[in-house]
Parts: C-alpha cells; sequence; structure tokens
C-alpha cells in the first residue's frame, strides 16, 4: 500500500495548490464559470499529475543509454525481522483507511438510492421549463441531474418562476455531475480537509451560477433576496442534490457582486508556476521498496543494493538504441569473484599515501567508470575527491582493475556507468587503514612495497611470465605438503587462543593474504580484516612461520600466487579456543572462488531471497536483548549442487549465527558452477541482515 499512499498524498497536495490558487487568483474574478472549472480541475488534475513519470535526465548531450548503478553495498542481503512487527501497522493504517473511504462511499451510495426511491414515489407536472417531480416531503426545492423535485406547495409560491428558474439552470449546467464527483473525490481524500473545503466550495459556485441565470431572466434583485431569506433553514436534502435553500448567507452577499471582475495576470502565472513546480518536484518522489516483493515480504525486507533510476545519454553512433524502449531485467556489471573480490583487489593494491597520513587527511573518494560491453574499464575519473593523494592512488589502482563481467539487459551487454566508493580513515585507531563499505583492510605503507603485482584480466588466459606477476586463479594451485588435513592441523598447533582475546571475550575471524613463491615460500603475509586482542598477530606470525608449499603452476610452470586464509577464533564453554576450525577437504578438489557459469540457487536469486526470508526465524534470545546485525556466511557449492562446509565468516551472536548456518545447510541444491564445461566447487558468501522493527538497516 506503499506506494497508493504515496500517490493519495501527492494528490491531496496538488489539490490543496489548486485550491490555494483558485483563492489567490480566480476567485477575486467573479468568473462563475471560470470558477466552477477550475474547481473540477482541482479534483481531476491531482488524479492524473502525480502519474506523470519521472521526467529523464540528460548530461552533456553525449553517449549512449547509459545505465547508472551506485553500490553502497557488497552484496544483496536478506532482512530478517520478528513476526509481530511485520503487519501492525501497515495493517491499521490499511485498516483505517479502507474503513473510512468505504463508510463514506457507501453514504454517497445511499444518497443516490434515497433519491431513485423518492423518484419513484412522485408523480409529474409540466412547467414552463419542463417536467417537475412532484415531492410533497420536501420543504425546498432540489435537482439531481435531469430530475428536478418540487412540492405542490412550492409550485403555488408567488416567485415559483424564480425557483423553477433555479433549479433548471442546475440541470442546464450539469452540477450533478460536479456534485457526484466530488463526492468520490472527498470519499478517497477524506484525510485531507481540503477535499470537504473544495467540495463546499464547488457546491457554493453551483448555487451562484443558478441564481446568476435566474437574476438575469427576471432582473429584481431584491424580490430574489426576500425569497431566498424565506427558504432559511429548510435544507434538509442528500448531499449530493442541488437544494434551493443551500448557502444562503453566501449567495445574499454575492448577489450584490454578481457582475465579473478582471483576473490578475501575474496571480495567474505565479500560481500556475507553483503548480507545475510541485507536481515536478513530486514526480521524483518515488516508494523505496521494490515492487516486485511478494505480499508475506513486503514488510521486512529490503533490497541493500540500490540501483539509480536510469540516466540516458545520446551519442551520434547510438541514436537508434536511445529510440528505443527501455528494457526490463536490468542486471548490473560483476567484478569477477563479486563484491568481496572487488574489496580484495583494493585491499592488495591500494596505499595510504604518505602525504594524506602526515596531514591527517580522510575520507570517501568517489570514482566513476564505465563497464563496457566486452567488461572492459573505461573512463575511471573521480567524482567526489579528498585530495593528499588519495584520489590519485584510486586512480592508478582503478586502472588496474581486471575486466567485469558486464551488465545486461534482457540478456543482451550494454555500457554500464558505475560510481563506487572508496574511504580512506585514520581514525579509531586504524591509521593506515582503507574502508570499503562497511569492510576495512590494513595496508602495507608505501616505502615497504615492493614489486607490486599487477593483476591480470584473465590468469588463465595469460602466458606465465619471468616477472613478479601475482595471479589469483591458475590451472594448478598451490598445495600446502601433505594437503588440507596437514595444513589445518598445522594452524590448530601454531596458534594458541591469545590470553587478551579470552581476557576480553574476543572471538571472530581473522582473513590473512599472502604469496605463494615460485619456490613455494610465503610472502608479503597481511591481514585483511582482524579482530584484535592478539588475534591478529597471532594468525599472521602461524602464516610466516609455514613450511614452504607446492608452488602453483600456469601452463607448466611455477607461478606467484595469491592466496587468502580465513583464521577463526572462537571461545569454548571453558573460554578454550577452539582454533582455525575447518572441516577438511578432499585434496582433489579444488574449490574455487571465480568461475565461467557461477552456481546458481534453483529459480534464481528472487527465489532464493524467498527461501531465506520463509525459512529464517528470528531467534528469541537475540530478539529479546534487542540484538540485530548481518551474518556472513561462507559455503561451497558442490559439484552435484549440494551445500557443503557453511561456516560464518562474521557472525553477531550465537542464536544469529546458529540460526543463519541453520536455513544455509538446508538449501535445496543448486545449479553447479562450471569452469570450461565442468562442474567444479565454487565458494560462496552469502550476507543475511537480522533487524528489528524500526532499527532497520540496509535500506
Amino acid at each position: 500500500m506503499n506506494a497508493i499512499f504515496l500517490y493519495l498524498l501527492k494528490a491531496a497536495l496538488i489539490n490543496a495548490l489548486m485550491l490555494g490558487f483558485y483563492h489567490f487568483a480566480i476567485r477575486p474574478g467573479r468568473n462563475f464559470k471560470l470558477m466552477r472549472a477550475v474547481l473540477v480541475l482541482a479534483i481531476v488534475l491531482p488524479l492524473f499529475l502525480p502519474l506523470i513519470p519521472q521526467p529523464m535526465l540528460y548530461r552533456d548531450n553525449a553517449a549512449i543509454p547509459l545505465y547508472v548503478f551506485s553500490l553502497p553495498e557488497t552484496s544483496t542481503a536478506v532482512v530478517i525481522a520478528p513476526e509481530e512487527n511485520q503487519w501492525l501497522i501497515p495493517m491499521l493504517q490499511n485498516s483505517l483507511y479502507l474503513g473510512v473511504t468505504s463508510i463514506l462511499l457507501l453514504g454517497l451510495l445511499i444518497s443516490v438510492i434515497s433519491v431513485i426511491r423518492k423518484y419513484l414515489k412522485t408523480y409529474r407536472l409540466s412547467t414552463p421549463y419542463g417536467k417537475v417531480l412532484i415531492d410533497n416531503t420536501t420543504n425546498s426545492p432540489y435537482s439531481f441531474f435531469r430530475w428536478v423535485f418540487f412540492s405542490e406547495d412550492g409550485l403555488l409560491h408567488p416567485a415559483a418562476n424564480w425557483l423553477l428558474k433555479h433549479e433548471f439552470s442546475h440541470v442546464k449546467h450539469g452540477h450533478s455531475f460536479d456534485r457526484l464527483l466530488s463526492g468520490l473525490f472527498r470519499s478517497f481524500f477524506w484525510f485531507s480537509p481540503f477535499a470537504h473545503f473544495n467540495n463546499r466550495l464547488l457546491s457554493e459556485v453551483h448555487e451562484y451560477q443558478a441564481d446568476a441565470d435566474a437574476i438575469e431572466e427576471f432582473g429584481d434583485r431584491t424580490t430574489y433576496s426576500n425569497l431566498i431569506v424565506t427558504f432559511a433553514g429548510l435544507h434538509n436534502q442528500q448531499p449530493l442534490t442541488n437544494p434551493f435553500s443551500a448557502h444562503l448567507k453566501k449567495r445574499m452577499i454575492m448577489l450584490n457582486y454578481l457582475k465579473p471582475g478582471k483576473l490578475s495576470i501575474v496571480r495567474l502565472l505565479s500560481g500556475i508556476t507553483i503548480i507545475m513546480a510541485v507536481t515536478l518536484l513530486s514526480s521524483m518522489i518515488r516508494p523505496d521498496k521494490p515492487e516486485n516483493i511478494s505480499k508475506n515480504e513486503h514488510s521486512f525486507y529490503k533490497n541493500t543494493l540500490l540501483l539509480n533510476n536510469p540516466v540516458a545519454h545520446t551519442s551520434q553512433e547510438n541514436i537508434s538504441d536511445h529510440n528505443k524502449p527501455e528494457k526490463s531485467g536490468t542486471i548490473p556489471p560483476a567484478f569477477p569473484g563479486g563484491d568481496e573480490a572487488r574489496i580484495a583487489f583494493f585491499s592488495n593494491n591500494i596505499s595510504y599515501p604518505t602525504i594524506a597520513r602526515e596531514k591527517n587527511i580522510h575520507g570517501t573518494v568517489l570514482f566513476r567508470i564505465i563497464i563496457e560491453k566486452d567488461g572492459k574499464v573505461t573512463n575511471p575519473s573521480i567524482e567526489k575527491g579528498i585530495g593528499g593523494g588519495c584520489d590519485e592512488e584510486v586512480l592508478r589502482v582503478v586502472k588496474m582493475m581486471p575486466d567485469w563481467n558486464p551488465g545486461t539487459v534482457d540478456g543482451e551487454p550494454v555500457k554500464v556507468e558505475m560510481i563506487l566508493p572508496v574511504s580512506f580513515s585514520l581514525t579509531d585507531n586504524k591509521a593506515g587503514t582503507i574502508e570499503d563499505g562497511k569492510y576495512s583492510f590494513h595496508r602495507i605503507p608505501e616505502e615497504e612495497i615492493v614489486d607490486k603485482p599487477v593483476m591480470q584480466n584473465d590468469p588463465a588466459k595469460k602466458k606465465p611470465s619471468t616477472t613478479n606477476e601475482v595471479f589469483t586463479v591458475v590451472e594448478n594451485p598451490p598445495q600446502f605438503p601433505g594437503g588440507e588435513d596437514a595444513r589445518v592441523a598445522y594452524m590448530q598447533k601454531a596458534i594458541t587462543y591469545p590470553e587478551q582475546a579470552k581476557r576480553d571475550k574476543i572471538e571472530g575471524t581473522v582473513y590473512v593474504t599472502f604469496v605463494i613463491e615460485k619456490d613455494g615460500q610465503v610472502s608479503n603475509s597481511k591481514v585483511l580484516r582482524g579482530i584484535g586482542g592478539g588475534c591478529d598477530e597471532v594468525a599472521l606470525k602461524a602464516i610466516q612461520q609455514m613450511p614452504p608449499w607446492i608452488p602453483g603452476k600456469q601452463r607448466g610452470e611455477a607461478v606467484r600466487v595469491q592466496f587468502n586464509m580465513p583464521v577463526s577464533f572462537k571461545l569454548g564453554a571453558k573460554e578454550k579456543a577452539t582454533v582455525y576450525t575447518q572441516p577438511a577437504t578432499d585434496t582433489n578438489q579444488e574449490v574455487f572462488t571465480v568461475v565461467e557459469v557461477a552456481p546458481q540457487f534453483p529459480g534464481g536469486a528472487d527465489a532464493q531471497q524467498k527461501f531465506m526470508i520463509q525459512n529464517i526465524s528470528y531467534p528469541a534470545e537475540a530478539k529479546s536483548k534487542g540484538i540485530q546485525g548481518t551474518v556472513y556466511v561462507n559455503f561451497i557449492v558442490e559439484k552435484d549442487g549440494s551445500v557443503s562446509n557453511a561456516k560464518v565468516l562474521r557472525g553477531v551472536a550465537t542464536s544469529l549465527d546458529t540460526e543463519a548456518l541453520r536455513v544455509i545447510n538446508s538449501m535445496p541444491r543448486w545449479t553447479p558452477g562450471t569452469q570450461r564445461g565442468e562442474p567444479v566447487r565454487v565458494s560462496f558468501n552469502i550476507p543475511i541482515k537480522f533487524s528489528l522493527g524500526e532499527k532497520k538497516t540496509g535500506k
């Protein structure tokens, strides 16, 4: 209902502005036809003006249909909220609106039925102005569409012709159509006092117009004024009719001002300009929730991947594309390996500039790039910089980016413009760190960087080189001597839970990246994301003291390979550390992070979102303590599509972490990922967001 309520509020605002325009510019002119027309437009236009599409923006008269994506979050997250908070407020809101609207519509229907019943009980008499219906229960003549109701006493009144002229004037001008339209408008916009005011003003103008016709016919204002006084206090008809005895006081005053006045051009233009400006601005306001979410999901699901509305650009070489209707099914470009890989890429390649550190410069650099149809990164530029060498450093690393998976519209690749953030932070004792989204990574100072590796666009297709290139994907990945079981055993033996971390009850996962050199030695080890309490240092030391690995090979030659390893610290029941708990895997079963065809949940991303929402329950313990946050879970999609090795990369609380793992492990089989046409094991990350009521995040 959010979209409907937003529409109603926009319409009510435009109606209020038009009534202001009526009082400010139209009413002083006392032109009854124009007054009536504006009041009717104040009902009709608000129903259509909010539906005007958001204006299309153009920039520089340059380029082809270009879709702008802003990606403030690392991936799409599922928001889980307690069931009791999901529908209470929306239900009350919807019930109140629909209840009052139904009552007013029912009252309108009863009024129409009442007039029809009166019609069925009357008989007709001819008059000089037309046939009238005799209703002896009425005190005052009234009309409804082409029916004019009179009592027998009314026809015997000395000024009956005046009364007849007045009521048949209502029929001639079709005032009942206005009354019915105004009644419907007031029923749907009952919450706006201006809707009721509009109805009253329109009724007054109807009477002014009929009075003017009667005065024009007979020309005796004094007699007509006395006639109006005669019927004072007799109005007891249904609200849809046009009774003679309505608005008597204002009509008596208006009888002295029936001659039209002059309209102010300045006021007219000012009012029209204000209405147009507000209409244009209101058309840019859109509901913030996706419209394709099912009813059960609507109250608590929010997509944390925000896509800006398309910004159209034109160029001579692609002008024909611009004229085509925009297609649905827009998919944004993806960094190879996803947003986690993008973050790791910046972590491995960017440095905090010395000048920025010395001058205490920190903040967020926004850079703009274009992802071509073939995935190439072009036209890098700084959208918003902070100086101190940070802008130049970001551009340097952006130019090293590998090819992306291009964005598509209905399966067809398109050029896509993207704006992405890189945050440089020197706060909270994190000097020399850089953040991307919610993640922060420690950097190697510039003076310590030697032979910074150059990332490859497609390592699998590159020929080995004698340079210091570092590969992230190779044909034969490095292996720990003795295999995975030996690696797990080594880590468990080499790492001891730091006393400080146990004392401060710190637990979590430390992410360490390092390079396996051509001779198998471990080098360039550093912490990507730490948890403190001495855990970072312990994990880093264990990595640095590893024995030589069996080096990775590409096309038969040993190459340098980047390797990332999570080290999990978790306190047991007696505060004993269960360090680096990772299930043993088959040494012949390589796990890929980037593949040609990624795994897919059965039914696609929407089905995955629905599955998560339907199967996750907010733990009562976390709910009672007000605990909320995002749990990041990693798992492997096996060759047969089954889910295995699920573990929490970054947790919030034991109850939330456990619930997230439970649902991940209950997933149905996926469509497995493939590499060179063969199904392979693929590592996959999913963020699951738990949120309590109004404190929801990830809008």
